[in-house]
């Protein structure tokens, strides 16, 4: 799955940007950890992908169903691990229901919706500092 490895990999914000539509939306389930448009989803997704930061997505139990030639939905089950230079800082297991539109030939991500079942945080000090997932500071509010 395309957006995960963009995520984990680090890959630049051209590949990471062409998972999705114009108009994506995404909502991650916790207060504040929504985004409308492709550009605010990358600037939200972007601290996921700093350099001192681990991340695994475990993508499992896929279903996709092609509603029509150029839509189709998907529900995935997830296990999330983040850890900040060796770490953990969290973990969780959820589903994601996701909405795909074929643009161009190409199927791309046009809503995107996970809930977690289960999620812990280990916030992580550093000289008194939370560089862990404490208050999630980037988010648009």
């Amino acid at each position: 799955y395309r957006y995960w490895r963009c995520l984990d990999d680090k890959l630049s914000d051209d590949e990471l940007r062409e998972c999705f539509t114009e108009d994506v939306v995404g909502d991650y389930g916790m207060p504040g950890w929504q985004a409308n448009g492709r550009e605010e989803l990358l600037r939200w997704l972007t601290p996921e992908r700093r350099p001192e930061m681990q991340l695994s997505h475990g993508g499992h139990n896929s279903e996709v169903y092609l509603l029509d030639a150029s839509t189709a939905r998907g529900h995935f089950r997830l296990h999330d691990w983040v850890a900040v230079d060796g770490r953990t800082t969290m973990r969780g297991f959820g589903r994601y229901d996701v909405r795909f539109a074929k643009q161009a030939g190409v199927w791309r991500i046009c809503r995107i919706d996970l809930r977690y079942q289960y999620r812990e945080e280990h916030h992580l000090f550093v000289d008194n500092v939370n560089v862990g997932f404490g208050e999630v500071s980037h988010l648009k509010r």
